[in-house]
């Protein structure tokens, strides 16, 4: 009986048994919903398990439960290993073609939050820099803003690199420039490849291929249009479908505004010089199973031909720093705790 009309609350006031039977079937029904509530949840939380209660913990604040998840799951480390969560840990956060620093608002807010020092960089014809991207015509001019911020670091003040999507490719070459200064290096959906674009299993591994979805590029053509492209950048359209497709509707929305074209010559044009520096900077890979632009079998190439120390997973599309950003978070305080030992 989930409603009393008002006949029935009439024959309460006058009829005291009248009223016990209403009022035992009022119980009944809230025993009922109970019930029904207990079910939905038993439900939720069947399905809620492993990354997905992380999240909700971090969700609710609770970070210290979080740090004792994070130990628990840190099975591989040596027990001689002593294991440490520094807020004093200093993230730099790369963003990749099209991108910017606005990107990473939302781990940005988790980091601070919990005391971690955090810096977002532009880089050459991103977010907020004003160059235009058919005037970026070498890799080395577009990375110049994170090569800039690290030689800017103090002598002895190591960072922790993450780069996303093709903010890979400036990791990497950052690594290069500056093994000393880069204590781990996370490769986020990202290009993960030692030498840049210098074979053809790079550039197979690397590029996406966006085929399936038909004419989805803007392209700029700085050096004239008998001439290869020097920008392009993804049609509106496409977008959400493409790289948002499990992220919230309002961070899609978002990037919409702020996506700006990608200097792609720069980008194309990147290969590095064979170093033995590279291999002294501990790397991890956080692989994004729903990924559209870095597909998991490119992922998974790219892990196969050069093995980082540790591989974490996430069930997202190819933007956890919107999709799911708890874990990301989650992930990235792992990795830099574990700091790639193996």
């Amino acid at each position: 009986m989930e409603h009393m009309s008002a006949a029935h609350e009439k024959l309460c006031e006058s009829d005291s048994i009248g009223c016990q039977v209403v009022h035992r079937e009022r119980e009944r029904e809230r025993e009922r919903e109970v019930g029904r509530q207990k079910k939905k949840l038993k439900g939720l939380e069947e399905r809620v398990s492993g990354k997905r209660s992380r999240a909700l913990m971090l969700e609710k604040g609770e970070q210290e439960t979080m740090v004792e998840e994070l130990n628990n799951n840190l099975k591989e480390v040596p027990q001689q290993v002593t294991f440490n969560l520094k807020t004093t840990d200093h993230f730099v956060l790369v963003h990749g073609i099209s991108g910017g620093a606005w990107c990473w608002y939302k781990i940005r807010c988790l980091m601070e939050n919990s005391g971690y020092k955090v810096s977002c960089v532009d880089l050459k014809s991103s977010g907020i820099d004003q160059s235009d991207a058919n005037s970026v015509f070498s890799f080395d001019d577009y990375n110049k803003p994170l090569l800039d911020l690290l030689s800017a670091l103090p002598e002895n003040e190591q960072v922790i690199l993450v780069g996303h999507s093709a903010g890979g490719l400036s990791v990497t070459h950052a690594t290069l420039m500056f093994p000393k200064k880069i204590r781990l290096a996370v490769y986020v959906a990202a290009t993960m490849l030692k030498l840049g674009y210098s074979t053809d299993q790079d550039i197979k591994d690397g590029v996406p291929d966006l085929s399936e979805f038909g004419d989805i590029y803007e392209l700029g053509f700085g050096l004239g249009s008998n001439k290869p492209p020097t920008s392009a950048m993804i049609k509106k359209e496409f977008q959400r479908k493409i790289i948002y497709q499990m992220s919230p509707q309002e961070d899609s929305t978002l990037a919409a505004m702020l996506l700006r074209p990608g200097p792609l010559l720069a980008i194309t044009t990147a290969r590095f010089e064979e170093k033995d520096e590279v291999e002294k900077v501990p790397r991890v890979y956080v692989k994004t199973l729903h990924d559209h632009v870095v597909k998991p079998e490119q992922q998974d190439s790219m892990i196969k031909r050069w093995p980082p120390s540790e591989v974490y997973v996430l069930d997202s599309d190819h933007s956890p720093f919107f999709s799911t950003p708890f874990l990301l978070f989650g992930f990235l305080v792992k990795a830099a705790a574990y700091g790639g030992l193996k």
